[in-house]
């Protein structure tokens, strides 16, 4: 069985906006179930969803059984007004509008937590992480939160200090990470938190073709300096998971775990133990 550690199955590895506009009004059934036939023929059973803001994957849930796929899901993205993750989730103000937020997502029926530390690379001005970071307090205060529901916190992060704020604020596992550095995965290694380093989104950039109005080499500088980390944190002993971020641009549903799991294994890592530490942790108390 193969374990998608990170995916989106609202969208679908060509256009976000086509995407949500088919799902704006309510779940569209029809590409839910073909996604998740998707992942049966690539023999995807565990997937643990990053969320989205119109409920598709909570409905993707419901039907997962069908398929033999174990779904896990945060609902939605937790994010702080004004900052990343407005695409996939909802915003809060304050913490106590946090804190109702990671109610309202219990009470929906998530697995986890999915919290917004940081914003996404930006391939068109070199790689440099978008937008501004919610600090370590906040994070502290947000994984406080989430654990004293009895639930993990997945934290979308990139960029060497907001990695390690993210760490040391006590989160679960660590999402993308570009850009982290050795002190980072030391910091990896020494907390035991789970890093899905979600290769894909870049290298399938790489494919003939595929990169668009990208930089091949912005992203070739941005996937080398991944590549080379994550060998450090293998040797480290990190648990590193796979996790394909599958819906994104180029990565398609049952492909894309395919692709990460042999970008993962040229690079000599083995994603089964850190697998088995996310299907561990992030369930429903």
């Amino acid at each position: 069985m193969k374990y998608e550690c990170h995916g989106h199955i609202m969208a679908d590895g060509v256009s976000y906006a086509e995407a949500a506009a088919r799902h704006s009004r309510a779940p569209d059934e029809t590409a839910v179930r073909a996604a998740l036939c998707a992942l049966k023929e690539h023999g995807v059973g565990f997937f643990r969803d990053g969320g989205d803001k119109f409920g598709v994957s909570l409905f993707a849930k419901t039907l997962a059984p069908e398929y033999g796929v174990d779904y896990r899901t945060p609902g939605f993205i937790i994010h702080r007004a004004g900052y990343y993750g407005e695409l996939y989730g909802r915003a809060y103000r304050d913490i106590r509008e946090a804190r109702e937020l990671i109610f309202e997502a219990k009470r929906e029926k998530a697995d986890f937590i999915k919290i917004a530390v940081s914003g996404m690379l930006d391939f068109a001005s070199g790689g440099l992480v978008m937008g501004e970071a919610i600090g370590k307090d906040e994070i502290r205060e947000l994984t406080k939160a989430a654990r004293g529901e009895g639930l993990c916190v997945m934290a979308h992060c990139n960029g060497a200090e907001n990695v390690k704020n993210a760490l040391e604020a006590g989160v679960t596992s660590l999402e993308h990470g570009f850009l982290t550095d050795r002190e980072g995965a030391d910091m990896l290694a020494g907390t035991g938190a789970v890093w899905v380093p979600t290769i894909a989104p870049v290298a399938n950039l790489l494919k003939p073709g595929a990169s668009g109005n990208f930089s091949a080499s912005v992203l070739r500088e941005i996937l080398s300096g991944h590549q080379e980390t994550l060998a450090y944190a293998r040797g480290r002993g990190v648990l590193i998971a796979s996790g394909s971020d599958c819906g994104a641009r180029g990565v398609a549903h049952g492909t894309g775990t395919d692709d990460e799991i042999r970008y993962l294994a040229r690079l000599g890592i083995d994603p089964s133990p850190a697998n088995a530490r996310v299907s561990e942790l992030f369930r429903r108390p």
